[in-house]
């Protein structure tokens, strides 16, 4: 009869089968708000109000050890894998490769993330995170292993999840929240009119839910005058694009603010948009950047 293997030894087992499959893997659960939207609701209506979802994941490092010294070039992939993981599509929520590592201090060592791709779903079977993280040494064979985890969700509804999980070489912090009876909103932005881009404007456009307001996911960070239009119809490019809404008396707000000062004028802006959660369809709105104008297009779906 086969034993189990011993905690460490099984630990290992997950993390290198985790190794393998992020490397095997060439897919990415992705869905572009401006493609055809199928119609969820007559698909799996019958299954909605079974899900909850993940709103957010933070990532912090910590603390590190060993003979790791700060600041850390971190590269590798943080997925998650949820009861929708049928056809072996990647959730990505970080990925950098070793060749534009993220650099990471004692003073901020937080994870730049770009993901969830789709909103995680937690019924059922609740799924888990995979974590392996490297840190990018002055050659290949230098590289050390930063934090190689497997982590399994918790089946919870509304509320806070925070815990730190120490390996060899760190102690990574991982929040998140989850949302009981919710939709997925994916959102895109366009810049649609007005005046030039100004010349210094920073600032970042952000993603709240009512009840939830001390958490927020940050879609765009922009500065030196310059944002990131990706097509010839304005189309710009979110950092992260896609949120989970509760669907019955949820609502989400999309805020943007910046500020420029030069020599000519000094430009201090703030906007929002509130929408009402749907189970499918499109709504879209105007945010207002000085004399510049964004217009976002929220796609509503019960699930990818």
């Amino acid at each position: 009869m086969e034993m189990d293997p011993p905690p460490a030894r099984g630990r290992r087992y997950e993390w290198e089968t985790a190794r393998r499959r992020l490397r095997q893997e060439s897919l990415e659960r992705y869905w572009d708000p401006n493609q055809h939207q199928p119609d969820h609701e007559a698909v799996r209506a019958g299954e909605y109000y079974a899900y909850n979802r993940i709103w957010d994941t933070e990532e912090i490092i910590e603390s590190i050890r060993g003979d790791l010294r700060w600041p850390l070039d971190v590269f590798g992939m943080v997925i998650a894998r949820d009861v929708l993981d049928i056809d072996r599509k990647r959730n990505i929520i970080f990925a950098r490769p070793r060749s534009n590592p993220q650099t990471i201090t004692e003073e901020h060592p937080y994870l730049e993330l770009t993901g969830p791709s789709c909103a995680v779903v937690t019924s059922g079977d609740p799924g888990k995170i995979e974590i392996v993280l490297k840190v990018k040494g002055a050659t290949e064979p230098d590289d050390r292993d930063l934090s190689l985890l497997v982590l399994p969700l918790k089946n919870r509804m509304y509320c806070e999840y925070d815990r730190y999980y120490t390996s060899k070489h760190s102690t990574m912090e991982l929040t998140f929240w989850h949302i009981d009876n919710s939709v997925e909103a994916t959102i895109g932005a366009r810049l649609i009119g007005g005046s030039s881009w100004p010349h210094g404007l920073q600032g970042v456009m952000v993603a709240r839910i009512s009840d939830m307001e001390d958490a927020e996911v940050s879609l765009l960070a922009f500065g030196g005058g310059k944002l990131h239009v990706v097509a010839d119809d304005g189309m710009i490019k979110l950092t992260r694009r896609v949120v989970s809404v509760e669907h019955r008396d949820g609502e989400l707000q999309v805020s943007i603010a910046a500020r420029c000062e030069n020599d000519e004028q000094v430009i201090s802006v703030r906007d929002d948009i509130v929408f009402t959660p749907k189970k499918n369809g499109r709504t879209s709105g105007v945010l207002n950047v000085g004399a510049c104008k964004i217009q976002l297009t929220v796609a509503w779906s019960l699930f990818n």
